[in-house]
């Protein structure tokens, strides 16, 4: 039995789309493994995915998980480079040529 669990965000990550990823990550952070979260198809970001973002980080920490996000599409750098959030995930970002 593995101890992660894998999560791909495809689309928005807007207000729009706030309650369907809140609930995906919910149904991630209720198997009580470290989460991947793999970003590469995500066209568009705004706060409140970011917001969601944060919020599964904290809420993972609260219970000795760990979450990683992973293949940061153009949208999510620059949205984390706007809010000067890199840092605060610590997660690689890989820029592509």
């Amino acid at each position: 039995m593995s101890d992660e669990t894998e999560i791909e965000i495809t689309g928005d990550m807007t207000i729009y789309e706030a309650g369907e990823v809140r609930d995906i990550f919910s149904s991630a952070l209720a198997e009580k493994k470290n989460i991947n979260v793999n970003l590469s198809n995500v066209s568009e970001i705004d706060s409140s995915g970011l917001q969601l973002m944060v919020s599964l980080k904290n809420d993972a920490g609260e219970n000795d998980l760990s979450v990683q996000y992973l293949s940061h599409s153009q949208s999510v750098i620059g949205l984390l480079d706007l809010f000067d959030m890199t840092s605060y995930f610590g997660d690689p970002i890989v820029l592509e040529k």
